[in-house]
């Protein structure tokens, strides 16, 4: 059930897989397209309502947007749950966590909640686990921005500190190898290679140096594997890899893959080379997500929100109040109709405690519900494809296509759905198990005096402030708090894995989960896996109203594209008599983005659906490729 692998691997089995999407210019140049999200006219909208279904991130950027730019609609957020976000959920001590018994999407009954019961000792932050998104890259610049504007403080999410740990059950005895000995020695080794075969290496490789010039590029190919490899500069064994703490002091030391004795008071014991044999053995590449920090969403600098990853959905609803927006919480939406006579939606909502309906009438609707809810949400008017009224009918076949991609017979085991499986474990604890004990005095009976010492067990270990530590258990990854660093506790992301681990994990009860999460927590250290408590399960699949991590285009099917274009442009409604209004039915969120999964989408999806109200004879640009969320989320 191992679902680690090599991107190489990975592309060589989906060579159609993409990690971005690209715009079609064919069929956009057929097109009168938008330049990009444009702005609102002022007033335009006045004396018109919008109501927005789910106050996730993309809901409450369209409520805010149009508030913001004085639209003049009426806006009012309709949200299923007693808190805004969706799956932006930090969650502290005293809160609750309910999961439903199972994945599916309707009458599913919830099942046991569990009770956040974080510790804060004196001194410390107040303790938070982001049980959904937990990092923003630095190439989101349209949340960034958002944040800016609200005056939300951002600061460094750690996405790899070459400190972190690479366990494998097959590699090294499993045992934990830190990061940079596994990086730097694969580095030494291959650079080693290549400085001997330099010359050969130019000859054949089509890299367009001219034959009077092929041993003057191999010497500085040369020069390149010693300082990229960290070989031997000169000498005798010039261009091998060997690793030294140097002579004369550590200044001419090749220690890049760390040491097992740490220098300081004492001079430190450098990290023997692993061999190259033994590495490429282990297939670390290809059983962990090792490569993952370099990917682009991932490298540095990634930020996450000071406090807490909900402080984005605080911040925006915080705005849409200010300027005149409702959010009413503990309102599901149960149906969605047309009211011909009104020429509005009629939305019915669940009056909570009761089994009455309120009914709210909206000249636009915005639905960042995920697409799968909209089958038994939307009336047969409105989404009959074989009807000639309602939606428009590419519109109705797109989301028919959908449905058909989640509402599949999993009974026979795992099998991939439009909405993803994935699961989250966080643990707390003392701090020390991961960045090290303070040194202390201790009395030295042999040499009757007292010294300052760290325990025995904790010489030569670097200590870890945040990054991921990797493994191919099904944990597949332990994330360390990037904040906070000074405190007595913290919290860990102790397991975050997807698809059919995901899928097999969610049907099992809570501390079964967490049972599982500690034994691959003790691959690091029996002390490090003994020494976590409260913990927390969360299984997307099996959230209320959410039902999912996010959207898997590739699983739609060949028309996946097609789909994908219809439903960004939103639709309007046709009347039985023929008259058909400007489009006022939006869906919304990361899964009609170009970046499904991240906020970043989310935003996205929001601005493309109000830039089609305002200007509804431009299309939004057409996409010929998808992303593949195995790659952009998971991380392949």
């Amino acid at each position: 059930m191992a679902e680690h692998q090599s991107r190489a691997r990975f592309f060589q089995q989906h060579p159609k897989a993409r990690a971005h999407a690209a715009l079609d210019h064919a069929t956009n140049q057929q097109l009168k397209v938008t330049p990009g999200p444009v702005t609102l006219t002022k007033n335009k909208y006045q004396g018109k309502k919008a109501v927005i279904i789910g106050a996730g991130v993309s809901g409450l950027t369209a409520a805010y947007e149009l508030l913001a730019q004085q639209s003049g609609m009426e806006v009012t957020v309709l949200e299923a749950q007693n808190r805004t976000g969706g799956r932006c959920l930090s969650l502290r001590t005293g809160d609750t966590l309910i999961e439903d018994v199972d994945s599916d999407l309707f009458d599913s009954k919830p099942g046991q909640p569990q009770v956040v019961r974080f510790d804060r000792p004196q001194g410390d932050a107040e303790p938070y686990l982001n049980a959904g998104p937990g990092r923003i890259p630095s190439s989101h610049k349209r949340l960034l921005s958002y944040l800016k504007q609200f005056s939300v403080d951002v600061e460094v999410y750690v996405m790899n500190s070459e400190s972190n740990l690479v366990q494998m059950s097959d590699g090294f005895a499993g045992l934990p190898l830190v990061y940079r000995r596994l990086d730097h020695n694969t580095r030494g080794w291959l650079a080693q290679m290549v400085f001997e075969n330099a010359e050969q290496l130019i000859k054949t490789t089509e890299c367009g140096v001219t034959d009077r010039d092929v041993q003057s590029r191999a010497e500085q190919l040369k020069e390149l594997m010693i300082s990229f490899g960290e070989l031997v500069p000169s000498g005798p064994n010039v261009g091998k890899y060997v690793v030294t703490a140097g002579e004369d002091g550590l200044e001419n030391g090749r220690s890049r893959a760390g040491y097992t004795e740490l220098p300081g008071v004492d001079a430190g014991t450098i990290a023997e080379p692993l061999s190259f044999d033994s590495l490429l053995a282990s297939e670390f590449w290809d059983k962990t997500r090792f490569y993952q920090p370099v990917d682009f969403l991932w490298q540095a600098t990634l930020f996450q929100p000071v406090g807490g990853m909900d402080q984005v959905q605080h911040a925006f609803a915080q705005h849409v109040a200010e300027l005149g927006g409702t959010i009413l919480l503990n309102s599901p939406v149960k149906h969605i109709d047309w009211d011909a006579s009104r020429q509005q939606f009629a939305i019915s909502i669940a009056k909570l405690g009761t089994e009455d309906l309120d009914v709210m009438y909206a000249d636009y609707c915005f639905c960042n519900l995920a697409i799968p809810f909209l089958k038994e949400i939307l009336s047969e008017t409105l989404q009959d494809p074989n009807s000639q009224v309602g939606l428009n009918s590419d519109f109705k076949s797109a989301l028919q296509a959908v449905y058909q991609s989640q509402f599949v017979d999993d009974h026979g085991g795992y099998k991939a759905k439009f909405l993803a499986c994935t699961t989250k474990v966080g643990w707390q604890a003392d701090r020390y198990l991961w960045q090290g004990s303070q040194v202390q005095e201790v009395h030295d009976d042999s040499a009757d005096v007292d010294v300052l010492s760290v325990p025995d067990s904790e010489i030569g270990v670097v200590p870890i402030f945040g990054g991921i530590s990797w493994t191919d258990n099904d944990i597949t990854q332990i994330w360390y708090p990037s904040t906070a660093y000074h405190d007595q506790k913290g919290v860990l992301t102790g397991a975050y894995n997807f698809s059919e681990i995901a899928y097999e994990w969610g049907k099992l009860p809570v501390q079964a989960r967490l049972d599982k999460a500690r034994e691959g927590a003790k691959l690091f250290g029996q002390a490090f896996g003994n020494g976590l408590e409260h913990g927390l399960a969360i299984a997307w699949q099996n959230m209320p109203y959410i039902k999912g991590g996010w959207a898997q285009w590739h699983v739609v099917g060949d028309q996946a594209v097609h789909h994908f274009n219809m439903l960004a442009q939103g639709s309007a409604v046709k009347a039985t008599d023929g008259s058909e209004t400007q489009p006022n039915f939006f869906i919304v969120g990361d899964q009609l983005s170009s970046l499904p999964g991240w906020q970043e989408g989310a935003i996205a999806a929001a601005l493309n659906a109000l830039t089609r109200m305002e200007c509804p004879q431009m299309a939004i640009p057409h996409l010929s490729c998808l992303p593949d969320t195995r790659l952009i989320v998971e991380g392949v």
